[in-house]
Parts: structure tokens; sequence; C-alpha cells
């Protein structure tokens, strides 16, 4: 009985129990900020043929979907100082900015260059990672605002055997890697930090430790316990001539 998975041990999004933890954070989604190694995709487009034959290439890039040697030429990475090094602007101070304040940095600053432009700034590296029992890979970001319901559904989603008790993330930070504990199965999840996955994280789903007899369901522990209490009476006939 203590090896069976129960409907609270999988379903999400219940009201906080017993067993179920309650999160009392209620933190609002922040905007990613930009990280040195990060690598951004940057498309120019003017009403000046000359502007966009400048950089032409980048958008090219961008429609082929660049990748490998092609990626690293067409996407502008950030230095260890924290800077964008981008054409005909230089240094450009990028590290803790979102991808909307680079956007609108770079913007202003082609005014008195090249005119009014405008930029489309997109993470190149935009990836997150499951290891576990969550579909083990590396997953791109299809959008901005991903959940955590929306990137293990990317990533094949839990198995019965998942711990949903104790998923946890590893985040990189200006102060180095924060790895979290939390309850999926929580409807307060909404409101937590790690709600909304970030470029880069990692998450790990352990399997549930008292899960031995891969039980998940009333059939298979009847299935189970009839198996096992045939083999007991097959012994104890076998004993007899023995």
């Amino acid at each position: 009985m203590s090896s069976c998975i129960t409907y609270k041990d999988t379903n999400y999004l219940q009201h906080p129990n017993i067993d179920v933890v309650a999160i009392k954070d209620t933190i609002r989604f922040k905007d990613y900020t930009l990280q040195p190694g990060d690598r951004l995709s940057i498309v120019v487009h003017s009403l000046n043929e000359e502007t966009n034959k400048l950089f032409e290439s980048n958008e090219n890039n961008e429609t082929t979907g660049g990748s490998g040697v092609a990626n690293e030429l067409f996407t502008y990475k950030i230095d260890d100082d924290g800077n964008l090094n981008f054409p005909y602007f230089g240094k450009i101070p990028a590290i803790d900015k979102t991808l909307r304040e680079v956007k609108t940095d770079l913007e202003e600053r082609a005014k008195t260059q090249f005119g009014v432009c405008y930029f489309r700034v997109n993470l190149s590296n935009g990836y997150f990672s499951v290891i576990g029992e969550g579909g083990t890979g590396r997953y791109s970001m299809v959008k901005e605002k991903l959940n955590i319901f929306e990137a293990l559904a990317i990533s094949g989603d839990l198995t019965s055997l998942a711990d949903r008790k104790k998923i946890k993330i590893m985040r990189q930070t200006k102060v180095g890697t924060m790895v979290t504990v939390f309850d999926v199965r929580s409807q307060d999840i909404m409101h937590s930090e790690f709600y909304y996955v970030q470029p880069n994280d990692v998450i790990y789903v352990q399997r549930i430790p008292a899960q031995f007899f891969g039980i998940t369901t009333w059939s298979t522990l009847l299935g189970t316990v009839t198996t096992t209490i045939s083999l007991i009476v097959l012994g104890v006939s076998l004993s007899k001539y023995f």
C-alpha cells in the first residue's frame, strides 16, 4: 500500500493541504536580464536601403535559422565585462538589461548615424534543460513567458514515478548558481518566482524513493497482491513434497 501512487501524488494545481506545500510568496513575472556569455540575434530594419544592406547578413541568418559557426558569426555575445560589441556603435553596456532595454538603446544610438531604425533583438541561446523523470533533454524556449507546466509539456511531461513534491530548478544568477526545491502539485506554484522558466535553467526531477514495485494504480496493486498470494500458496503447497 505504501508503494501505491495515488492521484494526490500526480495531479497538478491542487489546493495546499497537509501533503501539498503552500507557497506564500507572491512574485510577478520579471523579464530576463542579460548575463555575460549570452548571445543576441539582432535584426535591423530601415526605410534607407543602404542601411538595410549593411545589416542584411543578420536578417538572412535569422531567416535560415543560423546555428553552429554561422550562429556565432551573426550573433553578438555579451562579453565578460557585460558589454555588447555591435558594428558601428562600439561597446554598449548590456549586463543586467532586458532585451527591450537593449533594443531601445540601439534604436536611440542609430538615430544619429542611420536615422530612424527598427531593431528586433532576441536571445539566441534561449534554452532550458530537463533531467531525470521528466524527459531528459535540452529544449528551446518557444516564448519569453514560459511557465513550468509548459516547459514540462515540451519535455514530454513527468512520468508517474516522478517525485512532484521535490522538483529542483538550478538557475544562474549574478551571485552564482541557485538551487530551489518546490512542490509542482501546489496551486500556489503560480505565485513563485520559479513559476516562469528562464534561459539556461536546469529542471531536475528525481524518482519517488518509496516506489519500488512499480505500482501506480489500484489495478496494478490488486495484480501484485494476487500474484504475491499465489506465489505464497504455491510455495506452501510445494513445501509438502520436500
